[in-house]
């Protein structure tokens, strides 16, 4: 095989995964953009919101490969949105055994909840708290760094008055009520540091060591 042809075919298969990915993107985002209807119209899926591309060492190639970004961003310290596609693709290969069930759909969903919720109003740690708390109810998983107090919230309010169960639907209307509810708690605290601080507090009780 001449090398030009092997480099076309392996172009051409980087094409085929990263739109597989992407329809898979799509897909979720519509189910996010269903559960979320209450809270207000997120809009339609946009690749240009996410780190979209093909990982090549320390950067993602974009498509035409005339576009890369870099590897980093505002999450990047937390969470891994470079292999955002790479986890879609995995989360749905394990979809038909697991369901959400799996630490690759957790972070798929930390990156399209951030960005909806962003489309909603909502801003930096904020719009990451809520992406981050939706992605544990959705999943139950924990993302391993940050957004303990606020993920924990979203769960206690999330499964309020009913038993904790993981495998819900996007259209169910109870769903929808409580992510609207756990929404304008969000944009309140967002809206008022005051009120955040006081109502994200630890309760545990910090008793002082005797020494």
């Amino acid at each position: 095989m001449e090398l030009e042809e092997l480099i076309e075919r392996e172009e051409n298969k980087d094409k085929h995964e990263l739109y597989l990915a992407l329809a898979i993107a799509e897909r979720e985002w519509n189910n996010i953009k269903e559960s979320l209807k209450l809270c207000g119209n997120i809009g339609e899926f946009s690749s240009e919101d996410f780190m979209a591309g093909i990982i090549e060492e320390d950067v993602i190639v974009r498509l035409p490969k005339i576009s890369p970004t870099k590897s980093v961003s505002f999450y990047a310290p937390s969470f891994y949105p470079m292999y955002f596609l790479k986890n879609l693709r995995i989360m749905d290969e394990k979809y038909e055994q697991k369901g959400y069930r799996t630490t690759e759909a957790l972070y798929s969903y930390i990156e399209l909840v951030t960005v909806a919720s962003e489309r909603l109003g909502l801003k930096g740690t904020m719009s990451i708290a809520f992406g981050v708390g939706y992605a544990n109810v959705r999943t139950g998983w924990i993302a391993e760094k940050g957004m303990q107090r606020e993920r924990e919230l979203f769960e206690k309010m999330f499964f309020e008055g009913k038993f904790k169960d993981n495998n819900w639907q996007f259209h169910w209307t109870s769903v929808q009520q409580s992510l609207k509810r756990i929404f304008d708690k969000f944009k309140s605290w967002q809206e008022n540091e005051d009120l955040y601080l006081k109502e994200t507090a630890s309760d545990k009780i910090i008793k002082p060591m005797l020494v």
